[in-house]
């Protein structure tokens, strides 16, 4: 009885001791459904810990975007990066709007590139896929957001009229959202430029030159080995506007 029993513990630190390895998946647009090998795990971005090392198959889903079915190699105690852009199904964009749903402004009035907005039913707005100016009239004066609204998909935007400029606490590779060519290190500096803009940043600095002008990002440069990683927020609006 007691050799069974010792055997059993043995086992279970044999299995206690086993080392995994995470995954990182972000994708773009956001908010994409994730299975790994099968068994749904969350939404994009999200970390799923705990994998065995080895291959994996991750399935991301998103409701007017084409599924997609990735293979993944996990290492013991190593993060692995995965980075989607997903491609949209093949629907025209003036065919499948999308909606606004906003969160922080009670009773303020909305307008949408500078008309006001009539929310339906579900007090969401109706908007075309595409990027658009959502503003509000407030005691402080005009708030305003460049919002992005992807076909058949329900952007919800949180106005926060203490905070002039959101802090996301996500960061994505670069080279995953605009061209190698447009990105410039000079040392901790970071000049991209895309789309007709400029982007001036340096490594350990929230603190970004956008078109000459200072914004807060709440994410600084990153380097993760040898790529440069900038806020998800960031390579969004850039994506976005030169698309």
């Amino acid at each position: 009885m007691l050799g069974r029993l010792a055997a059993v513990a043995a086992c279970v630190l044999l299995l206690a001791a086993v080392p995994t390895g995470s995954l990182y998946v972000t994708t773009l647009p956001s908010a994409a459904d994730v299975w790994v090998d099968g068994t749904y795990v969350g939404r994009t971005p999200l970390v799923v810990g705990g994998l065995a090392p080895g291959r994996h198959t991750v399935g991301l889903t998103k409701s007017g975007w084409t599924p997609l079915q990735l293979d993944v190699s996990i290492e013991a105690d190593q993060a692995t990066l995965s980075s989607t852009r997903l491609e949209a199904t093949k629907v025209h964009l003036r065919a499948a709007p999308g909606s606004i749903a906003i969160h922080g402004t009670p009773g303020a009035r909305a307008y949408l590139d500078g008309v006001p907005a009539v929310p339906a039913k579900d007090g969401t707005i109706p908007a075309s896929a595409g990027t658009h100016e959502l503003a509000f009239r407030t005691a402080r004066g005009r708030i305003a957001r460049s919002v992005t609204v992807w076909p058949q998909t329900r952007t919800d935007v949180v106005f926060q009229p203490e905070v002039e400029v959101p802090r996301p606490s996500v960061v994505a590779p670069a080279e995953d959202y605009v061209p190698r060519s447009a990105i410039n290190l000079q040392g901790d500096k970071v000049v991209l430029r895309y789309g007709g803009h400029l982007v001036v940043g340096r490594i350990g600095i929230t603190t970004y030159r956008v078109d000459g002008k200072a914004v807060d990002y709440g994410e600084a440069p990153t380097l993760i080995g040898r790529r440069l990683y900038l806020p998800l927020d960031l390579l969004t609006t850039l994506f976005s506007e030169a698309h």
